[in-house]
């Protein structure tokens, strides 16, 4: 029978190791060592490493599925929804280590693909909601082709986060965040869609 507390105590560890580190350079060993706690009581909560990289994915991505869903919980129009889809997307990604991405590409198929659906459905969905709601109400411009938008706001969302591209040390994140989310409004908005921006930037 595993110990519940061991396994939280073991996961909160690994995850905050993996963010920083990767999960490559990360062993049973050192967890191990930051948790004052033996390898063998480890292996009592988790079979390997694998166990606990699919534990820590998974509830991630349960994690990040409710803060999208927190989104649609309140009224809100759709130029509003999609800022805070924007701010809370970015924010996701500015808490992710590079070394992490990687090594989940490249050692961690089946996490990765976790991740890769829960971009390419479930928030690949979500968006297009927003977007096809703002072009039913006439927030956003009626020949809009919906899914060209989404795929092209979700890369966007990406390059905001590329440090090379957005150092912080030359830009502060809300100024860019305020000029990408302007073209990718304005972009797309009616005369009543960009005075919403407007009052909300």
């Amino acid at each position: 029978m595993y110990n519940s507390e061991n396994r939280e105590k073991i996961l909160t560890c690994a995850e905050n190791l993996f963010r920083k580190y990767g999960t490559r350079r990360i062993s049973m060993d050192d967890m191990a060592h930051h948790l004052s706690m033996s390898k063998k009581t480890i292996y009592e909560s988790f079979a390997d490493k694998d166990e606990i990289v699919y534990q820590i994915i998974t509830a991630f991505r349960k994690k990040l599925e409710g803060l999208i869903e927190a989104i649609f919980d309140k009224p809100a129009n759709p130029v509003e929804r999609l800022i805070k889809m924007f701010i809370c997307i970015t924010s996701m990604i500015k808490e992710t280590n590079p070394s992490l991405i990687h090594d989940l590409q490249k050692y961690h198929e089946n996490e990765w693909q976790i991740l890769q659906e829960f971009k390419d459905d479930f928030l690949n969905n979500k968006i297009k909601i927003i977007v096809a709601d703002g072009v039913r109400n006439q927030y956003f411009n009626p020949t809009l082709d919906v899914n060209i938008y989404v795929t092209f706001f979700l890369e966007v969302v990406q390059l905001s986060g590329n440090e090379k591209l957005f150092p912080q040390a030359k830009y502060a994140q809300q100024v860019v965040t305020i000029n990408l989310m302007g073209c990718l409004i304005n972009g797309i908005a009616t005369e009543k869609g960009r005075r919403v921006f407007k009052n909300l930037s």
